[in-house]
């Protein structure tokens, strides 16, 4: 824009007073940033239409009002990296190419305060890459390297800023500081893992030198508190001292890889926690350790059991994959499939093992999935593990034989017992794959007969862990290999249609009923089958099958009352009909032309025939309903018919 349109346009716009600054910066070429277009550069400006003319990525030519822009637009300087990019997108490439680190310096430099958030770095530097993708490569091996970066202090959380120093401060100065000035014991020790990995993980053997130097001159003291932690703090869980055990002993590793005696002189020791572990609960404390370790340490945490138990460590990562989930499932199973002997990777921490043929670990892990499934203690995260994995060319030799009837019914099965324990409405894993996954049901029902598949569906239509989107897209996928599986479904739609009128002593007491078989009994019921499956052979356990048949009963009954409530509406039988009879209604009646009786027709759930209370669902009320007085009716009940008269109608 010259001067004089400049001129002109603030004696047209009083609200330009002030702007002729920043309006002169409005000059043909100049680049400027859209908030929603993103980059664009001024190509010039229309007197006559008093339009600047901007070029946006798939907008070229586009005009706007010169006293929009003012508030809209932000014209970028010269060696702005976004107008670099834009001029010279090689020589940007190259920058970002060879050194990362230098790269988010220089753009901290020209940010106000020389500071930003990871959200305002990410929103200028994803537009210097083709895709998301890529960016998130290089952000994520630039943040690893900030991190070492002395002039830069990176966020320690989401909200906090990454500053550009005025003067450099070594990393691992910065983390002894925050080290020693911390009184957390858990903070501590993932302060001093982050110590260990800065020396780790970087690949100049320079730098090293200089980082474990500035860390040697403290491991005294590191050593000193990390130990005292472990032994003292109240606070620690097991899993947090043996995670600080291994930090510890990783640090000194680190220093003095000549010098395993440094290692072995230091109390507490790994085998210790583990054995205390065990003293604690020998039924579940290891699987509760392993499920609170970082997911770091799950490789190493297997390995420390093979070390410490030479003659049984086999058995215990069996009960530990039995009971495992999320990722140390995986990791269970893997370390029993790639077993190949004792690794050196805790070397001196629990011993060795002794010199033994390598066992068939993978069969172990076949047989034991096998008669988990068949004993029905198959737990819902190692079936999602076996459903998620049965196709990988790794476990397709384990996992065939299990893809079947038996595992759908125990998938369902566990589906169900996870909603019953939730206390929320967060997503079950299993139906997420049961739904994501559109070849599974297929895999599952292959070789089923036709009747089966058809209780299947029913199960899946009564299962309290599905919503009514999911249920009914799964249910498509039955209906396409069994179409008679419709016929389920239509009914369904029927019966849900039908109302329960109900009055409200009684819905009160079903939902009391409901309430105490989801809180009380079937809870009762599970430890009692966890009871009787320690008592032997499951095969020969009498008291194993009535506990399940007990349990299942309870479930069938559940899903019942679940049902009938969904389906309940009060009635207030004082506002029942007089010309006819309804439900609320108090009935004369002749009975076969002798004597009279006085019938109460009450709701769904209130029969009472000894009181000559009756249900508007039984045979005699479904006959007198909508009759008037006068009407004369017959019932068949069992062969034995009787004649009624309406005599009179009350409330």
């Amino acid at each position: 824009m010259t001067s004089e349109a400049i001129k002109s346009l603030i004696e047209k716009n009083a609200k330009l007073e002030g702007k002729k600054e920043l309006l002169e910066k409005f000059a043909d070429g100049a680049f400027c940033m859209h908030s929603s277009w993103g980059l664009g550069r001024i190509k010039n400006y229309d007197a006559a239409a008093n339009r600047l003319i901007i070029d946006f990525e798939g907008k070229p030519g586009h005009s706007m009002d010169p006293v929009f822009c003012v508030d809209k637009l932000e014209v970028l300087d010269e060696d702005n990296v976004l107008v670099r990019n834009a001029l010279n997108p090689k020589a940007v490439e190259a920058e970002l190419k060879e050194a990362p680190a230098k790269f988010v310096e220089n753009l901290l430099a020209k940010m106000p305060e020389q500071s930003a958030t990871a959200v305002e770095l990410e929103n200028v530097l994803v537009r210097l890459f083709a895709s998301e993708k890529e960016f998130r490569s290089w952000w994520n091996k630039a943040k690893k390297l900030l991190v070492r970066d002395p002039k830069v202090a990176c966020p320690k959380t989401k909200n906090e800023y990454y500053v550009l120093r005025e003067e450099e401060i070594k990393p691992e100065k910065e983390l002894l500081s925050e080290y020693f000035l911390n009184r957390d014991p858990k903070k501590k020790i993932l302060l001093a893992e982050k110590l260990f990995r800065l020396v780790d993980s970087s690949g100049d053997k320079e730098a090293i030198g200089e980082s474990v130097k500035t860390i040697e001159d403290d491991l005294e003291k590191i050593k000193e508190e990390l130990t005292s932690a472990i032994k003292t703090a109240r606070s620690l869980s097991q899993a947090d001292k043996l995670h600080g055990i291994w930090v510890r002993n990783d640090l000194v590793r680190f220093l003095y890889p000549e010098d395993e005696d440094r290692v072995e002189a230091l109390s507490p020791r790994s085998s210790e926690i583990i054995a205390q572990t065990i003293d604690q609960d020998n039924k579940d404390g290891l699987s509760e350790l392993a499920k609170n370790l970082p997911s770091a340490y799950y490789n190493r945490f297997l390995d420390l059991i093979t070390r410490i138990y030479p003659d049984k460590w086999r058995e215990m990562v069996l009960d530990l994959l039995q009971k495992s989930d999320g990722r140390f499932t995986n990791e269970c199973v893997n370390f029993l499939v790639d077993w190949k002997g004792s690794s050196n990777y805790v070397k001196g921490e629990a011993g060795k093992l002794e010199d033994e043929k390598d066992a068939d670990c993978k069969k172990l892990v076949e047989e034991s999935l096998h008669r988990w499934l068949e004993e029905q203690t198959l737990r819902g995260p190692v079936i999602l593990w076996i459903v998620k994995n049965r196709n990988a060319a790794k476990y397709k030799g384990i996992l065939s034989s299990l893809i079947g009837q038996k595992l759908f019914t125990a998938l369902l099965s566990a589906i169900d017992d996870e909603a019953l324990q939730s206390d929320s409405n967060r997503r079950i894993p299993l139906v997420d794959a049961l739904s994501d996954d559109g070849n599974l049901v297929a895999d599952l029902l292959r070789g089923a007969p036709a009747e089966t598949a058809r209780d299947w569906a029913q199960s899946l239509l009564l299962n309290q862990g599905f919503d009514d989107l999911t249920q009914k897209s799964i249910l498509a996928r039955f209906i396409k290999i069994y179409p008679n599986v419709q016929t389920l479904v239509a009914g369904r739609g029927d019966t849900k249609a039908e109302r329960l009128y109900v009055s409200k002593e009684s819905l009160e007491a079903r939902r009391a009923e409901l309430e105490d078989i989801i809180k009380n009994q079937i809870p009762a019921s599970k430890k009692a089958i966890e009871a009787a499956r320690e008592l032997g052979d499951l095969r020969e356990n009498s008291e194993y099958k009535m506990a399940r048949e007990h349990d299942e009963t309870l479930s069938a009954r559940r899903a019942q009352l679940q049902r009938d409530i969904s389906r309940a509406e009060v009635v207030d039988f004082a506002m029942a009909p007089t010309d006819v009879v309804g439900i609320g209604s108090v009935v004369t009646l002749e009975k076969d032309g002798k004597g009279r009786e006085t019938c109460y027709i009450r709701g769904a759930w209130d029969s009472d025939p000894d009181k000559n209370i009756y249900s508007y669902k039984t045979p005699l009320a479904q006959a007198l309903l909508e009759r008037r007085v006068g009407d004369v009716v017959e019932t068949n009940i069992e062969g034995h018919k009787t004649i009624w008269k309406i005599l009179s109608i009350t409330v």
